[in-house]
């Protein structure tokens, strides 16, 4: 602050033109998007159509999610925050509110959208409460039927199907995008990239991908039609006209693919059926192959080369799935961020709870099990310091210890305190009725 107030005041006034200038950058949309609404720069439901149709897309997307979402999670807390809502802890609130809306069913379909398509509309009912959880699935929404605030917030949702639902409020509504690259408030997933024109100069543009390898696969079954079987010649010498068109129908009729060619060859000599085999262009492996491995490229996973090629050694294999597991983490990241901002902190704050101080937290995976190496370790030392002092560890902090390290299924309650605190009282009575 000191700084700022030495500057001259020009360079204030320039600096400050500046930090607008970038404010207005961020602010994400534009005077005509916010009357027209936002598309995506491809069709939500060009990205739908590839990730149906295209086998390699579709599992690649599949097997990161899996990776993302399919081991499930656990739910922990502040647990020095015992405070209440009707009886239940933050944690049991926000349990109960993940096994009410499916949240294991909902992270699977949410890791698919947000890897794919890069973006995610969860449908809340009520933003502060969190009333249900739905994924809207992209490919219903209607073209300009997304407009955002400046600050990049849906506000408006318009569906384009038939149905009675054509519109959501943005109060309803909360948008998980995942890589923002452009002013556009949308992110950008692996379908985006496979579905994209690319200009390269002179005003021609390179199909998207998934055309490219479509009209590949195309060739390649119509190279397998026209040449799997030989051409045939048939040659009969000196047969009628009249009767070699007769003979030439029959012979086109005949139901097997390939060309067929029939002519009259001089008279005296022997009938017979030549095959004619084309000569495929030589060195087209090489430009497939080239354009087959950038499309697995573009799907970020190395599962597609795993399955369908030889030659991966061990370590090249784990070398492959380590740098897939990286993309994996940040996946994970960014959904347990999103999941614990938007829905269990909302969720806390309506039970009224206070989020900060209960910190409930979206942990991947399962809990740790019962590990008895661990145990057994454990109560020989304890019972080592028990034996030099039998008051250097209470009871709390035993039962604490072995519920939090060795994953016992104790009770946080301590018996002998709760033993205490209805014994006590008894005898106290006891001792007033006896004076």
């Amino acid at each position: 602050m000191q700084i700022w107030l030495r500057m001259p005041s020009a360079l204030q006034s320039f600096l400050s033109r500046i930090r607008g200038a970038f404010h207005e950058s961020a602010l994400f949309v534009s005077s005509t998007e916010k009357a027209m609404g936002v598309s995506s720069a491809i069709s939500f439901k060009t990205m739908s159509m590839v990730y149906q149709a295209d086998l390699a897309a579709r599992a690649s997307i599949d097997f990161l999610a899996d990776q993302v979402a399919g081991q499930g999670f656990y739910t922990t807390y502040n647990e020095e925050y015992q405070e209440k809502s009707d009886g239940k802890t933050a944690k049991e609130i926000v349990d109960a509110f993940c096994e009410r809306v499916g949240l294991d069913e909902r992270l699977q379909e949410t890791s698919r959208y947000a890897i794919g398509w890069g973006n995610v509309f969860w449908w809340v009912g009520h933003k502060q409460r969190i009333d249900f959880l739905r994924v809207i699935p992209l490919e219903v929404i209607k073209d300009r039927g997304l407009r955002f605030s400046e600050d990049g917030v849906v506000t408006q949702f318009l569906l384009d199907w038939d149905r009675d639902l054509k519109e959501i409020s943005g109060q309803e509504l909360i948008h998980l995008p995942y890589n923002v690259m452009s002013s556009s408030p949308l992110g950008l997933g692996i379908l985006h990239s496979l579905c994209a024109p690319l200009a390269i100069g002179n005003g021609e543009t390179r199909e998207p991908f998934y055309q490219i390898k479509g009209k590949l696969h195309s060739g390649m079954a119509d190279t397998i039609y026209t040449f799997g079987a030989p051409n045939e010649i048939y040659s009969f010498p000196g047969l009628a006209k009249d009767k070699l068109e007769k003979a030439q129908s029959d012979i086109r009729n005949i139901p097997r693919r390939g060309a067929r060619f029939v002519y009259n060859p001089p008279a005296g000599s022997e009938a017979k059926v030549t095959s004619v085999v084309a000569e495929r262009m030589r060195g087209l492996d090489f430009y497939v192959e080239t354009l087959d491995d950038e499309f697995v490229l573009g799907l970020q996973t190395p599962l597609a080369k795993l399955v369908t090629k030889t030659g991966f050694t061990e370590a090249s294999a784990n070398a492959a799935l380590e740098i897939a597991e990286r993309r994996v983490t940040a996946l994970q990241r960014f959904l347990k961020r999103g999941v614990e901002r938007y829905l269990f902190d909302p969720v806390v704050a309506a039970a009224g709870l206070d989020p900060a101080q209960a910190t409930v937290r979206l942990n991947w995976g399962m809990p740790e099990s019962l590990d008895y190496e661990k145990l057994s370790q454990i109560l020989g030392q304890i019972t080592e310091l028990l034996k030099v002092n039998p008051n250097i560890i209470g009871t709390t902090e035993l039962r604490k210890i072995l519920r939090e390290v060795a994953k016992l299924p104790l009770d946080e309650e301590d018996p002998e305190a709760e033993l205490a605190s209805r014994v006590l009282p008894k005898q106290k009575e006891e001792q007033k009725q006896n004076a």
